[in-house]
């Protein structure tokens, strides 16, 4: 494995907050700040590594359009990890004396834009042999955070003994996710035989389960992290032992899943936002297609849970507090919000997220 990556810290994000959802159908332009605050109240100095300090270049893509507007501080590098998100380290002092700190902050502009919704019907699906070799090859594998024992896989193959199309295959795995887990939030992420043995999880820990049985099947599959904006979206949320304050306005970290269906291609599953009882509802109602939900980070070979998992205890060793806070400067709609319906983000999820960019500036392609 390679140096550790800021997946960590972020992951204590998710905020438990009520989130309402819209339907909006235009673009629409969000600003928004966060600050990062290292405090170091011992006497020790404490070194800061690039996966504390690192932030993250939001992808450009036909929907959407990202500039980093404002930085406290330069941008001495940026690189690329292993899943291929862009990230930057600004230019702070590695070491943080004792009885210090030191605060920097940066500003996102992003304009996104609404998808069109497949038509995805049963009466239309293809088997698993229609999809590409080489996307089974990259997005199939094994990994730190998506892997199968014996229980996931025989699950896995159970649930979809019945079925010949990877359609099918995902609909009930989809369908015993959503009756089979129950929504709780964690300060870390979790090993998906953990998430199975317990039955709880939120939302990036629901996600890595079925990630998990869909690769043991043979269907791509990863995690894929973004950004929620609504207005009433608004929490603080200490973490790791107090060592993690997180403050957010205006928005608000989630994760769900990209699966690779043919002839469709990638389509989001949304476990814990999307709104139906039927597997086929929840797929036609991922709100990753509107405009108020941004792309930030893939997540597929990175040691996604681990590395979290370090650096929660990393800090909590040392007398070093860290304060996030996030908040939305300013909206501008291209269309009005209806339809709004009220669904809770896990406060795993919203502060899992926003100190895990921070983690997330660990190995790739270090230029």
């Amino acid at each position: 494995m390679k140096p550790r990556n800021a997946a960590a810290l972020i992951l204590i994000i998710l905020v438990a907050s009520t989130v309402p959802l819209a339907q909006a159908t235009k673009s629409q332009r969000y600003v928004f700040r966060t600050t990062y605050t290292f405090e170091n109240r011992g006497e020790e100095p404490f070194t800061l590594m690039d996966e504390d300090l690192a932030i993250v270049i939001f992808p450009d893509d036909e929907w959407q359009k990202a500039t980093l507007r404002n930085s406290s501080h330069g941008i001495v590098r940026e690189y690329t990890d292993e899943d291929g998100n862009d990230l930057a380290l600004p230019d702070i002092p590695a070491v943080l004396p004792g009885g210090t700190a030191i605060t920097f902050s940066i500003e996102y502009d992003i304009t996104s834009s609404s998808r069109d919704r497949p038509s995805i019907k049963l009466t239309e699906a293809e088997g698993p042999s229609e999809i590409p070799s080489q996307l089974v090859e990259e997005y199939c594998v094994q990994s730190e955070s998506f892997f199968w024992n014996d229980e996931i896989e025989e699950l896995a193959q159970e649930l979809t003994s019945d079925e010949t199309t990877a359609l099918g295959m995902l609909t009930n795995l989809v369908d015993w996710t959503y009756s089979s887990l129950t929504y709780c939030n964690f300060e870390f992420p979790n090993y998906p035989n953990d998430t199975l043995e317990s039955g709880q999880g939120d939302c990036d820990d629901q996600s890595i389960l079925l990630i998990s049985m869909l690769r043991s099947l043979g269907i791509p599959a990863f995690l894929q992290v973004g950004v929620v904006f609504n207005d009433r979206i608004g929490s603080d949320n200490p973490s790791w032992d107090g060592h993690l304050m997180i403050h957010t306005e205006g928005m608000g970290w989630h994760a769900w899943t990209m699966v690779y269906i043919p002839p469709w291609g990638w389509i989001p599953v949304d476990l814990t936002l999307a709104s139906g009882q039927d597997p086929m509802d929840i797929l036609d109602a991922a709100p990753e297609y509107d405009s108020y939900i941004v792309r930030a980070l893939d997540v597929s070979e990175q040691a996604y849970i681990g590395d979290s998992r370090a650096s929660r205890e990393r800090y909590i060793e040392s007398d070093v507090y860290v304060t996030v806070v996030e908040v939305t400067l300013d909206v501008e709609a291209g269309t009005d919000w209806m339809k709004i319906i009220y669904y809770v983000l896990g406060a795993a999820a919203v502060g899992a997220f926003a100190l895990y960019f921070i983690t997330m500036g660990r190995k790739g392609n270090q230029l």
